[in-house]
């Protein structure tokens, strides 16, 4: 069974033909769309039809996972992607215009929706620990955005997005609410995904900068990619930039332990996004698992939560042919 899948985000758009193959899922005619320049998301598959499918190709179903929230279910799901301005998405709309079933699904909840169907080298453990069978799992990650999603056990393996990226960031310290502050009077709020994001990398820099004045770091700050500039800055030991990247990392370790106590996710806390796994040195670091399990007196019950990276290169598309071939499998008896 072919399947279009898509992973649709403010800046790009990933978008490939998928098949189980041997228990395994292949992605071909992989392509990588700019967002926005697209007046829409029909227009956008549109193009890469045109492009990569040139002969006909029979198509079973389609599914689109994507950055924003998804509201209803089946045929009369509905969707907008929050940082594009295209017309809301309606998953019978899109069925009739492609003629083939379509799912829509927000990002993070494709994600848990494809946990599933990672191998054991699609992710890498930072905190071991007996997983529960029966135990929520939580999925976040930092990005363009900051995305949760809780997962159910399986096989069910119910989904609930959520949006715990835009709920406010707690200081944990004087340095990180003075942060706050100076982000709040340019924002009007501090929220989780202010600094824990693409865009956040550069908040970091830009007031750590403030204290240091180093020239290197403010030409990263101007480059057309400042996270990128910043990390290779990082990568190469210049000390203000690497003080960026461990301060990210510190924030983000602490907020994903408040995510994980809010939720107690036994079944583990699977960390995906496109950041982390460039940062993965950072994160298998002795100060990241320190400042994940930093929560008195709930240390013991931290350290009993199971922790990974999630390295697969599109985990995204996955979930999202996950999805599409349950729908498509339930409707029609395929397999």
């Amino acid at each position: 069974m072919n399947l279009v899948v898509a992973d649709i985000g403010g800046t790009k758009t990933l978008v490939a033909l998928a098949r189980e193959e041997k228990g395994a899922w292949q992605f071909t005619h992989r392509k990588r769309l700019v967002s926005g320049e697209h007046r829409s998301l029909p227009e956008l598959l549109d193009v890469w039809i045109g492009s990569e499918l040139p002969d006909p190709v029979e198509i079973a179903g389609i599914g689109l996972a994507l950055a924003g929230p998804v509201t209803g279910s089946g045929q009369q799901t509905q969707a907008r992607v929050t940082n594009l301005d295209w017309p809301p998405l309606d998953a019978d709309e899109l069925g009739r215009r492609f003629d083939a079933p379509t799912v829509l699904i927000n990002d993070f909840a494709a994600i848990g929706a494809g946990l599933d169907a990672l191998g054991t080298e699609d992710t890498v453990t930072l905190q071991s620990a007996e997983a529960e069978r029966e135990g929520l799992r939580l999925v976040v990650g930092a990005g363009t955005g900051l995305g949760t999603c809780l997962v159910g056990p399986a096989p069910d393996s119910r989904l609930y997005a959520g949006e715990g990226g835009h709920a406010d960031f707690a200081p944990a310290d004087a340095w990180q609410s003075a942060l706050a502050d100076w982000v709040r009077r340019r924002e009007g709020r501090c929220t989780r995904e202010h600094l824990l994001s693409g865009r956040g990398i550069a908040r970091l820099a830009a007031f750590l900068n403030r204290e240091v004045s180093d020239q290197d770091l403010g030409r990263a700050l101007e480059a057309a990619d400042p996270a990128a500039a910043i990390s290779r800055l990082a990568d190469a030991r210049h000390g203000p930039a690497l003080q960026v990247i461990q301060r990210f990392v510190s924030i983000y370790a602490r907020q994903i332990g408040d995510l994980a106590l809010a939720a107690l996710p036994r079944g583990g806390i699977f960390i995906a996004g496109g950041i982390a796994p460039r940062l993965q040195d950072h994160f298998q670091t002795p100060a990241f698992i320190g400042a994940f399990r930093d929560k008195a007196p709930m240390q013991e019950l931290m350290e009993g939560l199971p922790l990974h990276l999630i390295v697969h290169p599109e985990p995204g598309l996955l979930g999202a042919a996950v999805t599409a071939h349950r729908a498509v499998a339930t409707a029609g008896g395929h397999s």
